[in-house]
């Protein structure tokens, strides 16, 4: 590529362009329409598989003397020398996203930042070289820095006195962000600024820091040139604190966490607290006496003495390997409601409905947004079963799971009337089996659906589906709470049994549930089959006896009664159900015709 008269040569531009380019791929993977996380994490792995690297959330300490008044956190830091800042806004890059990586720059010294907006059409892009004394930076330093409850007092905007310090410091922090200009005669050249629009800028003070490499200043704000007297400079601040003289790097290179060298980082944890802090809250009633930040979730049980006989029923259950396709989707939310409502299933096939809910989510290295984004999902499906996420805990694990994996658990406790739990003690032949629709898979057989589509991208459309891949196997599970706890609560409830399709599908969940001397037959082609049960049966060469057993063929629960009850029964629900089968006499077998 020619040169230009202008552009300038920095020492970070063989490593900007190579994230560039893995940047361009993840929109084209991705595209618009997602949260910002999901891009930053595909930006990391893509960064990880070039053998570079990345730390995400990356947390800068901010000092202002002695005192640590809170954080900056970078989407990445590549190299131990690069911000990258990725954004997913509908609208072009703005001042506002600017100054953010000028603040970090300013901050660790890096020569160079990269800010990608994942959330147009096309991928928009700016390089910005590190500003040289940026002034007035009580204003706009802290409005990105976060800071943990309570919140330190900042500095007034006068008290110049009181130097700024950083705990992370790149390596090209004492050395110019430009190795030379480049003059009009030279042949060869590495653009800075090549990805710039050609359009004029209104807000050039802080545009001018990337493309004007000849100032000796550059305000981070126009209000900022008239505070440089009132001002402490920023880079003699950032400065200070990479003198090996200083006392605070002296004290950060004694205090290096041991804990965070080995893997576990538990500021990581209390970002993932303070991210889910209020979707969780947001389940709270006043039953909840305690709950997030407490050793122990207090729950009050005075509402229960209102029953007659009551019953406490827990359950604990796991994801599985949906999670895989979760994390490879980058769809972390309905993997929360997941968990939530295969356990709400588990109990209500008792007769119980939900009190309180527990969490455990498990990882190599935490993700606090990652974290928070599962928790909000199962904080979302608490609130719609109308019961509290009571606690949980987020265990951080190397060298259990491997880089990138995680697991997802739930414990749920609810409660019933004693002489209304299910099965009753009444089942007999010639009781009917309905089916009721649903979700997809659920979350049962993915290791095999896995199998199946292995290789295969996620968006990819199978014309009989007419969604994604990632659309079809994602589709959260189906809690069946609201539609069935009308009827179940009602003394005259037709139900007698309740069967949760879940692992081991019609053939070992039915038997569950009854008693010697009775076995059930299923008919198959009394409902219709989702198209994805019959695509994952032809790819994978899966016989029509094993899908019954793995999967739960487009029927997520099934409920037993008599004959004369079931259109009552179907009125009720209010939507689609199926005859499947009866009760006949037999051995707690599935008899599949």
């Amino acid at each position: 590529m020619k040169n230009r008269p202008g552009l300038v040569k920095t020492p970070l531009d063989e490593l900007t362009y190579k994230v560039n380019g893995l940047a361009m791929q993840v929109h084209r993977e991705l595209k618009a329409g997602h949260r910002e996380v999901f891009y930053q994490r595909r930006l990391a792995e893509l960064c990880r598989q070039a053998e570079l690297q990345v730390e995400m959330e990356k947390r800068v300490e901010v000092w202002v003397g002695e005192q640590l008044v809170g954080y900056l956190y970078i989407d990445l830091w590549i190299e131990d020398c690069l911000v990258v800042e990725c954004k997913a806004l509908n609208h072009d890059l703005t001042d506002d996203e600017l100054s953010q990586v000028l603040v970090y720059l300013a901050a660790t010294g890096a020569p160079v930042g990269m800010l990608y907006n994942f959330g147009q059409p096309s991928l928009e892009f700016r390089r910005v070289l590190r500003p040289q004394p940026v002034q007035d930076w009580q204003k706009y330093l802290f409005r990105f820095v976060w800071t943990p409850r309570p919140a330190p007092s900042f500095p007034a905007s006068d008290e110049t006195s009181q130097p700024i310090r950083f705990s992370v410091v790149s390596p090209f922090a004492l050395q110019s962000p430009v190795i030379q200009s480049v003059p009009a005669s030279e042949t060869q050249s590495v653009p800075v600024r090549e990805s710039v629009k050609k359009s004029e800028e209104k807000s050039a003070p802080l545009r001018e820091s990337a493309n004007k490499s000849e100032e000796k200043s550059v305000p981070v704000r126009e209000s900022a040139n008239k505070s440089e007297e009132k001002s402490a400079p920023l880079r003699e601040s950032v400065t200070e604190s990479v003198n090996p003289s200083a006392p605070l790097r002296e004290s950060a290179k004694k205090s290096v966490n041991r804990y965070a060298a080995s893997g576990v980082s538990i500021d990581a944890g209390n970002r993932a607290v303070e991210l889910m802090w209020d979707a969780v809250r947001s389940t709270y009633g006043p039953e909840v006496l305690a709950g997030i930040g407490a050793f122990g979730g207090l729950y009050d049980a005075a509402a229960l003495k209102g029953m007659q006989s009551p019953v406490l029923v827990a359950s604990t259950d796991g994801v599985g390997t949906k999670v895989k396709l979760a994390a490879a989707a980058g769809r972390y939310r309905s993997i929360g409601h997941d968990i939530v409502n295969h356990c709400i299933d588990d109990i209500l096939v008792q007769g119980a409905r939900p009190l309180f809910f527990l969490d455990y989510f498990a990882t190599a290295k935490l993700e606090p947004q990652i974290v928070a984004e599962v928790v909000t999902g199962i904080s979302e499906a608490c609130r719609a079963a109308g019961m509290a996420l009571l606690g949980g805990e987020t265990a951080e694990m190397p060298g259990v799971y491997a880089e990138g994996e995680f697991d997802l658990a739930g414990t749920i406790v609810g409660v019933l009337e004693r002489e209304f739990a299910l099965p009753r003690p009444d089942l007999r032949p010639g009781d009917l089996l309905v089916g009721l629709r649903s979700s997809g898979p659920h979350t049962n057989g993915y290791s095999l659906i896995r199998r199946v589509f292995d290789g295969l991208p996620l968006e990819t459309v199978f014309p009989e589906l007419g969604i994604s891949l990632a659309d079809a196997l994602l589709e959260p599970h189906r809690s069946y709470l609201s539609l069935l706890w009308p009827i179940l609560s009602s003394p005259s409830s037709p139900v007698k049994a309740l069967a949760h399709l879940t692992g081991g599908g019609f053939v070992e969940n039915i038997p569950r549930l009854l008693p010697k001397g009775l076995g059930a037959v299923i008919r198959r082609g009394s409902w219709p089959v989702p198209p994805l049960f019959d695509l994952i049966r032809e790819r994978g060469g899966v016989d029509w006896y094993e899908m019954h057993r793995v999967f739960n063929m487009g029927i997520g629960m099934v409920a037993m009664m008599a004959p004369d009850k079931v259109d009552d029964f179907r009125a009720a629900l209010g939507e689609s159900a199926w005859i499947i089968g009866e009760l006949v006499p037999g051995e707690c077998k599935v008899i599949l015709e």
